[in-house]
């Protein structure tokens, strides 16, 4: 595929002097300044945040300074100092997302003021701007993140039809990685993926799946059964996500119907967005009344708990770069039985941690039946499961992060 490049959109990246290099041993020991980028922040609740929340924490512990640019959110205010907010508009189709307007300049003033060593958006799009514009004036490295399949999501764009709307978007993303010094995939699935649409530039695979184990060890389960009045003696499954249409949750409950024509059990659904009223429409449709518990959007430790409460997660989107619920769910010891698609398809060992299933609601089905009728493979992949999100870790991903701030730093890329 051929790839072009708007040069007024992404101007070239400046040359660094030939001033000396700082030693590798010094890169890795020294604070460095980094400033993220996102289109989407606290309060704000998704994959993306979590990832970013929880990789700021990180740096910080070890003793890095990291500014958040984001747009800014009405009637919430920051108490982190260090969170620079651009001003938004709330698009009418949208109004839980909204987009920063690039022209602010107290927020330029301070995050030019800041002078980062290294830039590190988590988005291509306004917010990525600003990360390139940045980087370009601090004559720093760029580092992107890829968390989401973006051409998969073009339905949030009104009036352009998914034919023009998709190819679009996947020639932008692809100008804008290749202006960057390094690009982040969260899994070989999406790499690939990036290859293959002409992403030359330097492409490393790191989990954007960073999670803290002692937090599941802690989890108030205990009293989620009682809170959404589900007898003890009843099967639970559990999903959990935003309530978009790239998240295939209908696909979840006409499985769940097909389980419950078989034998009793309740289904959570865990998460809030503009697909619900279309969901509860189908629930009662399909005669479900009572058996599907909507938890809504919960604290994100609420949120753990609920996951953790079930005997199987069921999850069926087909867009996931990873999948940090996923994680989330295999770290509170729930095997998953998940679409074969995405990311999901790497982070779910079949067989071990999890069943995989092609996106068909018979298929989910039976094999979500499979271990609801089989305790013991059921609790032994639970524990496969438990033992396979070490690898999440948030210790594990930030350790491969400094890493690459600091090959990037001794490259002067």
């Amino acid at each position: 595929m051929q790839v072009v490049q708007d040069r007024s959109l992404f101007p070239e990246r400046p040359r660094r002097s030939g001033a000396s290099r700082p030693s590798p041993s010094d890169l890795m020991t020294r604070p460095y300044c980094i400033t993220m980028c996102s289109e989407s922040y606290l309060p704000r609740t998704s994959g993306v945040v979590h990832s970013l929340a929880a990789l700021t924490r990180a740096l910080r512990a070890r003793g890095h300074r990291v500014l958040i640019a984001a747009p800014r959110y009405p009637r919430h205010r920051d108490e982190d100092p260090d969170v620079v907010r651009f001003p938004s508009l709330r698009p009418p189709s949208q109004p839980d997302f909204p987009l920063a307007l690039p022209y602010a300049p107290a927020a330029w003033r301070r995050l030019t003021a800041a002078k980062p060593d290294l830039v590190h958006t988590h988005a291509p799009f306004v917010m990525g701007a600003v990360a390139l514009r940045l980087a370009a004036r601090a004559r720093r490295p760029l580092v992107f993140t890829h968390h989401t399949l973006y051409d998969e999501y073009v339905h949030y764009a009104p009036f352009l039809s998914r034919r023009v709307s998709a190819p679009a978007v996947r020639r932008f993303v692809t100008a804008y990685a290749n202006r960057c010094a390094c690009v982040i995939a969260p899994s070989h699935v999406v790499a690939r993926r990036l290859r293959e649409s002409g992403v030359a530039t330097r492409i490393e695979v790191i989990p954007t799946a960073a999670i803290d184990l002692e937090m599941f060890a802690a989890l108030p389960v205990d009293g989620v059964r009682g809170a959404y009045g589900i007898p003890r003696d009843v099967p639970l499954v559990v999903t959990a996500s935003r309530l978009g249409r790239e998240k295939s949750v209908p696909l979840v409950v006409e499985a769940f119907a097909r389980i419950a024509a078989q034998r009793p059990g309740i289904l959570m659904i865990v998460g809030g967005g503009p697909e619900e009223p279309r969901l509860r429409d189908l629930v009662a449709g399909l005669g479900l009344r009572g058996r599907v518990v909507f938890a809504g959007a919960l604290p994100h430790r609420r949120a753990l708990a609920a996951m953790a409460a079930g005997e199987v997660f069921l999850y069926a989107s087909q867009t996931e770069t990873q999948g940090l619920v996923v994680v989330e769910a295999m770290a509170a010891g729930l095997p998953v039985v998940a679409v074969d698609a995405g990311g999901v398809s790497e982070t779910v060992q079949d067989g071990r941690t999890g069943l995989l299933a092609p996106a068909e609601a018979d298929a989910l089905a039976a094999r979500a039946l499979a271990l609801l009728d089989d305790p013991a493979r059921r609790l032994a992949m639970g524990r496969a499961a438990r033992e396979a999100a070490h690898a999440y870790t948030l210790d594990a991903v930030t350790d491969r992060v400094e890493s690459l701030y600091a090959s990037l730093l001794q490259e002067g890329a």
